[in-house]
């Protein structure tokens, strides 16, 4: 008899095949969007409508002015959590040079959700703005969580980070500098 034709190896496979589709989806949960659901192109990402913390409708054409750093993130995602400490200390910093830091959540529990996390966590220096649609994401064409966006005064993208990445790195540093002419330094 073969080996495909007895139940007991069929039913061991098909356990095994699940486990590693689970094991690499708890792996890459934040990405897994990216590999189901087409992008639009970056242009459109001013024009999509987001929410802040009262649900009052924004944009970010409101924020053209100032260097502007666009986080997208949920408090479901491993690896957003694990640099949410690090981008508050940052964005208080940046914020003193000028900058602004948005932090956009991607949770479908709304603000509660977030507001919650952040008090838990003492982050007194991101505010809260939502897309649960995941819009924003898409019209970045970004490929998952977390992704920051750097944006300059005029509005134009100058730079991205997908993935994780320590704010406190002198890289970080590097890059405002470069981006920005801002010195973290001084």
């Amino acid at each position: 008899m073969s080996f495909w034709k007895k139940k007991d190896n069929l039913i061991i496979t098909g356990f095994v095949v699940a486990f590693f589709i689970g094991l690499s989806v708890w792996f890459d949960l934040c990405c897994v969007r990216a590999a189901f659901f087409p992008t639009k192109a970056a242009g459109s990402a001013f024009e999509v409508t987001f929410f802040d913390q009262n649900q009052n409708p924004v944009t970010l054409d409101q924020f053209k002015g100032k260097p502007l750093i666009v986080n997208i993130w949920a408090t479901w995602c491993p690896v957003c959590v694990k640099k949410m400490a690090s981008l508050n200390r940052f964005a208080g910093t940046f914020h003193a040079k000028g900058g602004q830091v948005l932090t956009i959540s991607q949770d479908q529990g709304g603000a509660a959700t977030v507001r919650a996390y952040y008090a838990r966590n003492g982050y007194n220096n991101l505010p809260i703005y939502l897309d649960s649609s995941g819009q924003l994401l898409s019209a970045f064409g970004a490929r998952g969580l977390p992704t920051s966006v750097f944006i300059d005064a005029q509005g134009k993208e100058v730079g991205r980070i997908e993935g994780g990445i320590d704010w406190d790195s002198s890289e970080v540093s590097n890059m405002i500098g470069q981006y920005f002419g801002i010195n973290f330094s001084q």
